[in-house]
């Protein structure tokens, strides 16, 4: 069992969004949650991961007591690979997901780009300005994602603060060369998140 240089693409891109990797016994697995809302995604993800993973995904439900109200979600798992160990040590510190300088020689391919927007981004109603949903990592973490994209794709972002929050931001001058670099993997249902106006 391998993974491909396509497959890894899809997983450094959910790795840097909604994805976990978790210790599983001796190796790592890797899991991915979406909502019911997201099925087409969820989907694809499998679709293009399933050699690496056991069985299709599952309906998961949780009930939230505050609010009174069922949910569900979408998840599959990978196999516990020793294949996810190098990952592990890219992307996790002290078992938390953190983002280190060593990204630079990850985040390559515009296929994670695309992933990682498919799972946290978000566009502007007022404007073609884009937004990545980064609040999980801290300032420092999100300044090396910044250095990152102008490196390796030569996309400028800001850093936008909401509350104490602070979040990738891709300006509107910028937002049409991000949009090309990504718009041959984004999938059809979430063709709206790169939908610009003229």
């Amino acid at each position: 069992m391998k993974i491909t240089d396509h497959q890894n693409a899809i997983i450094v891109g959910t790795l840097l969004g909604d994805g976990l990797l978790e210790r599983n016994g001796k190796y790592v697995r890797l899991s991915i949650d979406h909502s019911i809302k997201q099925k087409e995604y969820l989907w694809w993800k499998y679709n293009e991961l399933k050699t690496l993973v056991p069985s299709k995904p599952r309906i998961i439900k949780s009930y939230h007591s505050r609010e009174q109200k069922e949910y569900k979600r979408l998840h599959f798992a990978t196999y516990s690979l020793d294949l996810f160990e190098c990952h592990w040590d890219a992307f996790y510190t002290n078992s938390k997901k953190t983002i280190s300088n060593f990204i630079n020689t990850w985040l390559r391919d515009p296929l994670s780009l695309a992933v990682w927007y498919m799972d946290d981004g978000s566009k502007r109603s007022d404007c073609n300005a884009l937004r990545i949903s980064t609040d999980s990592f801290s300032l420092p973490e999100q300044k090396i994602l910044q250095n990152v994209l102008k490196e390796n794709f030569d996309i400028m972002t800001t850093l936008h603060r909401k509350g104490k929050w602070w979040n990738l931001y891709i300006p509107q001058k910028e937002a049409k060369k991000f949009v090309e670099l990504v718009f041959p993997y984004i999938i059809p249902s979430l063709k709206y998140k790169i939908a610009l106006t003229l």
